[in-house]
């Protein structure tokens, strides 16, 4: 952790989660990836219509129902530095994770890919990790199975278990049925060999895997494996600073892209870049 610690010092970001203030600089990225034509499979489909805002928290999906907002310019920006990062090609599989539950984790997520979408030649899909509590599915309004657990556990296809969204460019696995041994489905070589798959089926498009609490959990020291980078998610003033340390100790530093801050109110109100070192202000 020295290196990490060295980075937020020098940034004046030593995870002074008291701030709640909104101001500070937005995220930085590294790390590669690859973009190329896509094969094709079918899909279910969604339900026509867009997104229903009393079922999507309309007031925290900036990126869709906003897009014109500072909280979903920040998440732009975030967007923006993963795709042009300074050194190397993008990463196409990113881990979203937390230390604790409730720091606004899967909004961060399907706001990030509600922002990939919207962009004009990138596609992006959400892999609802969380097996035991997940929230993608109801977020963009699809069903939650068949979903990843089906696949892993139930011999569900891999086109079964891809669902589109209402939003363009934007498809959803989500957990699927409920089991009793997550960790241990999601640390097989049939998940290993899922991810491979769809890195290399789809080269055109993101992968964003949303994973539980790391301090809770042990799924994502399991995922951190299987994914190019990650982003860690710190909900401001409610967060313990020795939780995120810990938490940012359990993961490969390497793979640590950047570090994002909720707060109660808002889906994201600022980010420092840990990988490089590098800031931008907004």
């Amino acid at each position: 952790m020295g290196k990490m610690s060295e980075v937020l010092r020098r940034s004046g970001r030593d995870l002074n989660l008291a701030d709640r203030s909104g101001s500070g600089p937005a995220p930085g990225a590294r790390v590669g990836g690859s973009a190329q034509p896509a094969h094709k499979i079918t899909m279910p489909m969604p339900a026509p219509g867009g997104l229903d805002p009393r079922l999507a928290e309309e007031h925290r999906l900036f990126s869709y129902f906003a897009p014109g907002s500072p909280e979903a310019k920040r998440i732009d920006i975030l967007r923006s530095q993963l795709l042009f990062p300074f050194h190397g090609e993008p990463p196409r599989t990113i881990m979203i994770t937390s230390a604790a539950p409730q720091e606004g984790r899967s909004l961060l997520t399907t706001n990030l890919a509600i922002s990939f979408a919207r962009g004009l030649q990138q596609f992006v899909m959400i892999m609802d990790c969380h097996l035991t509590d997940p929230a993608i599915h109801q977020l963009l309004q699809v069903p939650r199975h068949p979903g990843l657990t089906d696949f892993l556990e139930r011999g569900a296809s891999v086109p079964s278990i891809i669902h589109r969204t209402p939003v363009e460019k934007l498809t959803v696995i989500p957990a699927g049925n409920p089991s009793q041994r997550p960790a241990e489905i999601l640390s097989t070589d049939k998940m290993a060999g899922l991810v491979a798959e769809l890195r290399a089926r789809y080269r055109d498009r993101f992968i964003l895997l949303d994973t539980p609490p790391i301090q809770a959990f042990d799924d994502p020291q399991v995922l951190a494996r299987l994914v190019e980078a990650i982003i860690f998610v710190v909900l401001t003033g409610e967060t313990d600073r020795e939780l995120v340390l810990r938490g940012l100790r359990a993961l490969p530093e390497e793979k640590i892209i950047g570090i994002v801050l909720n707060d109660a109110e808002n889906a994201v109100v600022d980010a420092t870049a840990v990988g490089g070192g590098s800031e931008m202000e907004v």
